[in-house]
């Protein structure tokens, strides 16, 4: 060995030069390569007199060398220097762990900026891992006896290889032979043991041998197949525990690099949950549009994954191709492939953990549940995500568009928020055609502009199928179309509330104009809840004797008639003849002794589109309040009938001592009835029904922006109504019912006014006469016993309604109560 081929080099020798001083001073030099020389201690072994001797010649010889201006003799080519050095590990060691540490400690070398001749050391530590062990020198040392160490090349330049076999190593090349791990020492006790084994034991051995053989390229090109699902030849996958082990049979690694390979490993276990859930739903409609969007976003990672590892396997092969590669800083390393794989590895956590986040889900509650990743503080799993979202999102966000601008349901998987029912008829289309699901509203959609969406769509429908018009007319905004897509959800609840606006605007204006909304909600005021006076009045002067009769002899096509016949003769004959048109008589159900007022209605008809608005349900509770009010009626004009009739008489009567008083005590009777329905009246027509009836229309002219709002502003006023006007609730029934009971009073008692009538009658016609008989006597008793007890049931009936009355928080109907016993008269009698 020689040290010949380092010194060679002109830019080794000014290297080394530089190493020593910058200054030429052949003193300064030659000092130091003395002191050089003194660590190698190459001449212990000689006398004193020849190892000064020698180590002069030595320093003459460098000196003439180092001032040589000779070409270089070898090419400083780092690479070749490397790979010579991997090679001599890998073969001196039968294992590649030296020559792993070795790579690892020259790429360190090489990120460090210090050292400028970096071949130069490379090369010296080439020659250096050349030395004999140190028997070897001392014997070759003894052999030379006094011949120099150093020897001149027949080139004039030392010979490395042979002058330097007598040189002792260094001390931490001694322990770096000595340092063998145990699986080397294995395979040197196998290569000598006895070859008479047992054959399963041979084989044993020969695995065991066999392992130590593993390059880290066969380890990486494993983890390539790992990371494409596939076993590798060292590294499988068990199917029972759904993890990936290393074969030990033949491949036994270090427990640090065992833990990499493991966590290598970790990205093809991730990689293999998420195609397997690609594979499964990306043709099924299971999961939907918005799923097989997600799988298909998936898939576009999957690619660039694809990709990474291509250019993996690629330099993975690159170094199986070379039997000894040179590990330099290009080189692919377990460290290194795990660097490489970091981003791949965190994507793949990321969609395994949306993959099982989806499990079950679709449409709409998919995207929500990717979209509440986005709340992640991480700004790598937000922007993930948020990519991925803006692809997923978009058969949602497509529907979206369709909905709010045409109306059309195109939801084949029921991912949409809005649910359609095809059973159901146009003519309830607003009420039950189309209903929210919940579980499909995505969480970034509030609630507000969820229902905004909902009414938008319904009111295009309404429009297109109920209305029977085009929506070509109206000027529906299309210019936000751009603006539906994830990550702009400001800009797409701007494009809903204009869009909403516009529709809503749209709609209103159609009812109100073509339909005359208004119109039939007057006429309903008028006709059925009474507010027409002179066509009530005229009806009941028609119907009165009629009505008065039982239910069975009435016919709906008399009815009809005497209806035609107020109409024309009222003011109810102006009013437009599509409102005329759907005025009616109904006749109810007739229960055993009926009369015809207990089964008499007026009716009237709506279609669609009114019928959205005036509904069936709603219809229902106006014929329950016409009935009330017709009761009221026809007990006030009962009660004014009476009392014209007992104004005509009274004079004709009053000298007949008989019967005066009684006469008397009808007519004060008679006024307390009067009074009492005047002022119930009063209540019901004019501070419920016209105020309530105020309310509604200002509502709808002013504040209703919706179909919805004029439903709503619709029912509340029939809630109303019906509340104060004793129909609906609990307490407001046990009024009602006290009500009837006191309105039953009043009937009878018009009976036995009949009665009394009648006898005043036969009375004032036996005037002459000077007697009256028994019987008359008893007549006469009897009536004036069920006046007294009619009266005192009517008064009862009134205090027990005027202390319900006082129950009530409300003003109107604790006016009423004052109203109602403004004297405290009942209150006075009850004592």
């Amino acid at each position: 060995m020689s040290y010949s081929p380092i010194l060679r080099s002109r830019t080794a020798r000014n290297s080394l030069a530089s190493t020593f001083s910058t200054k030429s001073d052949s003193t300064h030099l030659s000092r130091t390569l003395s002191k050089l020389l003194d660590r190698f201690d190459l001449f212990e072994h000689l006398d004193p007199e020849e190892a000064v001797k020698q180590q002069q010649d030595l320093l003459e010889k460098y000196n003439q060398i180092l001032a040589s201006q000779k070409e270089p003799s070898i090419i400083p080519d780092e690479d070749s220097i490397v790979k010579s050095i991997y090679d001599h590990l890998k073969q001196d060691t039968q294992t590649s762990e030296k020559a792993f540490q070795f790579a690892h400690l020259h790429n360190k070398l090489s990120s460090s900026r210090r050292l400028e001749k970096r071949w130069s050391v490379l090369y010296l530590i080439l020659l250096l891992n050349n030395l004999p062990p140190e028997n070897q020198q001392r014997e070759s040392t003894k052999t030379s006896g006094t011949q120099s160490p150093i020897s001149i090349h027949t080139s004039g330049l030392p010979n490395i290889e042979q002058d330097m076999d007598h040189l002792r190593p260094f001390k931490h090349y001694e322990m770096h032979v000595n340092n063998l791990s145990r699986y080397a020492k294995k395979k040197a006790n196998f290569q000598f043991s006895d070859t008479t084994d047992p054959p399963a034991i041979q084989l044993a051995k020969v695995k065991a041998a066999y392992k130590r053989n593993v390059s880290e390229s066969d380890i990486l090109r494993d983890l390539v197949f790992v990371f494409q699902g596939i076993n590798g030849q060292y590294i499988k996958a068990d199917p029972s525990t759904d993890e990936y082990f290393i074969d030990k049979q033949f491949l036994h690694l270090s427990n640090p690099t065992e833990q990499l390979v493991y966590r290598l490993t970790e990205t093809g276990w991730l990689y293999g949950r998420v195609r397997k859930f690609v594979e499964e739903n990306i043709d099924s409609s299971r999961i939907g549009l918005v799923g097989q969007s997600l799988c298909a976003a998936i898939q576009d990672e999957l690619t660039a994954y694809y990709k990474l590892i291509a250019i993996i396997e690629a330099q993975v092969e690159k170094q199986l191709v070379q039997r000894n590669p040179v590990m330099n800083e290009q080189s692919l390393t377990l460290k290194r492939l795990l660097v490489w794989m970091e981003d791949a590895n965190s994507k793949m956590k990321l969609i395994s953990m949306l993959v099982d986040a989806c499990q079950g889900q679709k449409g709409g509650g998919l995207v929500s549940a990717l979209h509440n990743y986005t709340k992640h503080g991480d700004p790598f799993i937000k922007g993930f995500i948020t990519n991925m979202l803006q692809v997923v999102s978009k058969p949602f966000y497509d529907m979206l568009q369709r909905w709010v601008y045409e109306g059309e349901l195109d939801d084949p998987y029921e991912e949409f928020f809005v649910a359609c029912d095809f059973a159901v008829s146009e003519e309830v289309l607003w009420q039950h055609k189309y209903s929210i699901r919940e579980n499909m509203l995505p969480s970034f959609l509030s609630k507000e502009s969820a229902q905004k969406i909902f009414s938008i769509g319904k009111s295009l429908n309404f429009i297109r199928y109920s209305c029977h018009d085009s929506m070509d007319q109206y000027d529906i905004p299309t210019h936000t179309r751009d603006k539906f897509k994830y990550g702009e959800i400001q800009a797409v609840e701007r494009a809903i509330d204009t869009i909403y606006l516009d529709t809503s605007k749209s709609l209103l204006d159609l009812l109100k104009i073509k339909y005359k909304l208004m119109d039939h909600l007057r006429a309903l005021k008028r006709y059925l809840l009474l507010g027409q006076g002179d066509f009530i009045q005229y009806l009941m002067d028609v119907l009165g004797v009629k009505l008065d009769k039982p239910a069975t002899t009435l016919f709906r096509h008399n009815l009809t008639g005497v209806l035609e016949t107020t109409i024309r003769s009222s003011n109810a004959q102006y009013d437009e003849p599509e409102i005329l048109n759907r005025l009616d008589v109904r006749l109810l159900e007739i229960q055993k002794n009926d009369l015809g007022w207990d089964v008499f209605t007026l009716d009237y008809h709506v279609d669609a589109p009114i019928n959205t608005v005036i509904n069936p349900s709603a219809m229902v509770r106006y014929l329950q309040v016409f009935n009330f009010l017709w009761r009221l009626k026809r007990v006030e004009y009962t009660l004014s009938a009476s009392w014209r009739q007992w104004g005509k008489v009274s004079r004709e009567f009053s000298q007949l001592p008989d019967v005066s008083q009684d006469l008397h005590q009808a007519q004060m009777t008679i006024q307390r009835m009067i009074h009492f329905i005047y002022q119930l009246q009063h209540y019901v027509l004019f501070e419920v029904l016209e105020c309530s009836w105020e309310k509604l229309e200002n509502d709808i002219e002013h504040r209703c922006i919706d179909l919805d709002s004029i439903i709503e502003s619709h029912t509340n006023y029939l809630n109303e109504i019906t509340e104060k006007g004793f129909l609906s609730g609990l307490k407001e029934k046990m009024l009602a019912e006290r009500l009837n009971e006191i309105f039953d009073c009043i009937l009878q008692y018009k009976i036995m006014l009949d009665r009394l009538y009648e006898h005043a009658c036969q009375e004032a016609a036996r005037q002459s006469d000077d007697a009256n008989t028994s019987e008359e006597n008893e007549s006469l008793n009897k009536i004036r016993r069920d006046h007294e007890d009619i009266e005192g049931a009517f008064t009862m009936q009134v205090l027990q309604f005027l202390d319900m009355l006082k129950s009530y928080h409300d003003e109107d109907l604790r006016s009423l109560s004052t109203r109602l016993d403004y004297n405290n008269f009942y209150f006075l009698n009850n004592k």
